[in-house]
C-alpha cells in the first residue's frame, strides 16, 4: 500500500466485496477498519414476494453501487438495480426503498437524496411515449431510468423520467443517433439510456457556472456517451455533449466552473468472452474535465507513463479540496488518491487471491470533522 497521507485526519468509506460478502467499510489512512457494514440483501429485504429484484438464489446475486455517510454515521446505499437502504452505524436497518435504484446516491439541498432508478414497461404500454423504439404489438421489456428524489425517511417525493426530459427538450436525436434500424416490428433497444450518475449543482457553487442555476442537475448516460445539465423545475436539458469521452461515469460540478468525468473510455472488447478483464487491454482510463461554455476539454490524470488506469465498466472519481483526486479503479479493485501534480499518494488494493482482486464500486473520503458522533462499540 502506498500511504504518503498517513497524517490526514480523515478517512475513506469503499464500498464492495469483502470477506466473502458485500460490506461497507470505513477505514483508515494504515488500512485499518473504523468501521464495518455486512450487506446482506436477503436480511434487509426479507419478504421474496416484494423485493425489488425477485428470484436471486443468494445475496450475492445483486451487488452494491452508490453510497454515502451521513453526519450521524448512518450508511444509506443502493443494491444494484434492487433497492435503496439506510442503516444506522452498527447496521440497524432505518428502512429500505422497494425501487429498482442503481449507481448514485447523493445528497440534495432540498434535502434528503437524489437517486437513479427503473421503470420496467412492456412495450405495448408505453409505445406510444418513446416511438421509435418499439410499437404496440410486442409484449418485450423496456426499461426507462428515471431519477428518484427521497427524502430522509426513503420515501420517493419526486419521479422524473429522463427519456421523457431528453425527448420533451426537442433532443431525441440524441437517443437515436447510434446507426440502429428502427422497423415497425420489435423492440430496437430495450434500454433506452443507461444513467449511471447524478449530481447537484450546490448554491455555493453556483455562480461559478454562467449557464446554469443552484439545484440544477448534471447526468451521464454510458451507451449515449452523453453527459447533460437538467433543470429539475422545468425539466429542460440546459445543456449537453456527447463525447470525447467514451462510456463515462461519475460527472461532478467542480468549484473552478468545470465539470469532470471519470471517462472508462473503453468497450466491452477488452473483456474476454468469458467477461474477465483482457490483460493486453489498453490501460487508457482517465479522468477529464470540461469548461461548458468553451467546451475545452482536458486529461488531469491518465493516459500517460505512471497514470495508466482501465476502469472497463463502472469508476468514480472525487476532486479533493487540495486540488487531488481521489479514484476508483473498478476493475482493478484498487483505489487510489493523487496529489494536484498526479503523484499516487495513497493507494488501496482489494486483493482476493493471487490472481483476483475483490470488486470496489465506490470510494469517498470524509474528514473526521464530518462526523457529529463518536463511533460507538455495537452488539451485534
Amino acid at each position: 500500500m502506498v500511504n504518503n497521507a498517513a497524517d490526514r485526519k480523515d478517512a475513506i468509506l469503499l464500498m464492495g466485496f469483502f470477506d466473502g460478502e458485500n460490506q461497507a467499510r470505513l477505514v483508515s489512512r494504515d488500512g485499518s477498519v473504523i468501521r464495518k457494514w455486512s450487506l446482506n440483501y436477503f436480511e434487509h429485504y426479507p419478504d421474496a414476494r416484494t423485493r425489488p429484484c425477485d428470484g436471486l438464489g443468494t445475496p450475492l446475486e445483486t451487488d452494491v453501487h452508490g453510497a454515502l455517510l451521513t453526519p450521524k454515521g448512518d450508511l444509506v446505499f443502493s443494491y444494484e438495480y434492487c433497492g435503496t437502504a439506510k442503516l444506522d452505524q452498527c447496521s440497524n436497518l432505518l428502512w429500505a426503498l422497494n425501487e429498482q435504484s442503481h449507481h448514485s446516491l447523493v445528497t440534495s439541498e432540498q434535502g434528503g437524496y437524489l437517486t437513479i432508478g427503473r421503470d420496467d414497461w412492456t412495450a405495448a404500454e408505453v409505445a406510444d411515449r418513446f416511438p421509435p423504439f418499439f410499437t404496440a404489438e410486442t409484449d418485450a421489456p423496456i426499461w426507462e431510468d428515471v431519477v428518484l428524489r427521497l427524502d430522509e425517511q426513503g420515501q420517493v417525493l419526486e419521479r422524473m423520467s429522463i427519456p421523457d426530459i431528453i425527448m420533451d427538450s426537442g433532443l431525441t436525436a440524441l437517443l437515436t443517433a447510434n446507426n440502429q434500424d428502427f422497423k415497425t416490428r420489435g423492440v430496437t433497444r430495450s434500454e433506452l439510456l443507461h444513467a449511471n450518475k447524478i449530481d447537484e449543482l450546490p448554491s455555493d457553487l453556483a455562480d461559478r457556472f454562467p449557464l446554469f442555476n443552484a439545484g440544477d442537475w448534471v447526468v451521464s448516460m454510458r451507451g449515449l456517451n452523453l453527459v447533460i445539465v437538467l433543470d429539475p423545475a422545468t425539466r429542460t436539458v440546459k445543456w449537453h455533449q456527447t463525447g470525447p469521452w467514451i462510456r463515462q461515469h461519475d460527472p461532478e460540478f467542480l468549484p473552478d466552473g468545470k465539470i469532470s468525468i471519470f471517462n472508462n473510455n473503453a468497450y466491452l472488447t477488452s473483456y474476454t468472452r468469458s467477461d474477465k478483464t483482457r490483460l493486453d487491454a489498453p490501460r487508457d482510463t482517465n479522468i477529464m474535465t470540461i469548461d461548458p461554455v468553451s467546451r475545452k476539454v482536458e486529461v488531469v490524470f491518465g493516459s500517460k507513463p505512471g497514470q495508466e488506469m482501465l476502469s472497463v465498466i463502472r469508476g468514480q472519481h472525487e476532486i479533493l479540496d487540495d486540488g487531488g483526486i481521489l479514484i476508483t479503479e473498478f476493475d482493478a479493485g484498487r483505489v487510489l488518491e493523487v496529489d494536484g501534480a498526479g503523484t499516487v499518494v495513497w493507494e488501496y488494493v482489494n486483493k482476493y487471491d493471487d490472481e483476483f482482486v475483490g470488486e470496489i464500486t465506490n470510494a469517498k473520503l470524509y474528514p473526521l470533522s464530518y462526523f457529529e458522533t463518536d463511533w460507538k462499540e455495537c452488539t451485534q
